[in-house]
């Protein structure tokens, strides 16, 4: 009886054999199949993953202009392996090499839920292009096993439609709100640049505040002085308008009260204030504004005096010469904008 079982078994054995060996001639494929990603919904691309392996050159089959890095491209279409052409879309049919193993890429787009069933076909026909080749024995046929197109409703558990919205935001307003973003991430950052040299920027401030009242404090002076000019008055009282002009402008300049300092001794208390810094030619104009001074209280007061009529007369008597009280505005506010302006 053992016997008997022997024989049969290794009778199935050998049939088995021979089948293997006869199926070289027709090179059937076994392989295995994997969709990438696992879950495909309507309207996703899914690619259809078959390796498999064997001795046959697909490659050679194939036009040399249809090969790039191992990798063969195929014209499958859904006519050529779907039992129902309208179930979905071939978008890319690839076949890739590394030796005797093969990979079958095929991608697709779904059009219908539920399954997606394939019919058996041959693969050296699509290498070449579906022309005759030298080696006509060979047909290696592939059947896809059928793939599930998952519902995303069912999956969602969703049975009714949700009410209509509003949208979240109205056309064309992204840019808007990016110009926005940046606006208020600007006015952010300037602020806190600010807030960290708030010190620095309110003695910057301050210093400017006081240059210009300084400016504004010359040219009111040079103005009274050229309005001087115009007016219709004695010698006597343009000196004494003079001098209050220039006081006023120098106890605004230096902060310091000249309404007391004897016009010989101006010069000296300016001197006394800028604590010995004046360069070579504000000390020369200083020393040209002490002498205004002397001669305008010269005027002021030694009217009738017997120093007035002494020789020669341009230098004693109490009067302007002519062009003189001109020069002297003139010169006068040369000072003031070497004053100001330093060296």
């Amino acid at each position: 009886m053992k016997k008997n079982l022997c024989f049969v078994f290794g009778l199935c054995f050998f049939i088995q054999f021979l089948a293997a060996q006869n199926s070289n001639e027709n090179a059937s494929s076994f392989g295995t199949q994997v969709m990438v990603p696992r879950d495909v919904f309507i309207g996703d691309s899914g690619q259809i993953q078959y390796s498999f392996r064997t001795p046959v050159d697909f490659f050679s089959f194939a036009d040399p202009s249809m090969i790039k890095d191992e990798v063969l491209s195929l014209n499958l279409s859904s006519n050529d392996f779907l039992e129902n052409p309208d179930d979905c879309l071939v978008t890319k049919s690839v076949l890739v090499r590394n030796g005797v193993n093969y990979n079958l890429c095929i991608t697709i787009i779904p059009w219908k839920t539920g399954t997606i069933k394939f019919k058996e076909f041959s693969l050296e026909k699509f290498c070449s292009g579906q022309k005759k080749n030298a080696q006509e024995n060979v047909d290696f046929r592939i059947q896809l096993a059928p793939v599930t197109i998952l519902s995303l409703v069912e999956k969602l558990e969703v049975n009714n439609l949700k009410s209509p919205q509003a949208p979240l935001l109205l056309p064309n307003t992204n840019y808007f709100l990016w110009i926005a973003g940046f606006l208020v991430a600007g006015f952010f950052s300037l602020s806190c640049i600010v807030l960290i040299r708030l010190p620095h920027i309110l003695k910057k401030l301050k210093f400017l505040r006081e240059q210009f009242e300084l400016y504004r404090n010359a040219k009111r002076t040079k103005k009274k002085l050229s309005a001087l000019l115009k007016k219709k008055i004695d010698d006597k009282d343009f000196c004494e308008k003079w001098q209050l002009a220039i006081r006023e402008y120098l106890e605004f300049r230096f902060a310091v009260s000249f309404c007391s300092v004897p016009g010989k001794n101006v010069g000296a208390k300016i001197f006394d204030i800028m604590n010995g810094l004046a360069g070579e030619k504000v000390s020369e104009a200083i020393e040209s504004l002490s002498c205004f001074f002397v001669r305008t209280d010269y005027i002021r007061f030694a009217s009738g005096s017997i120093d007035s009529k002494l020789l020669p007369a341009e230098t004693h008597q109490a009067l302007f010469v002519k062009n003189e009280k001109k020069s002297m505005v003139v010169e006068t506010c040369k000072i003031i904008d070497l004053l100001e302006k330093g060296e």
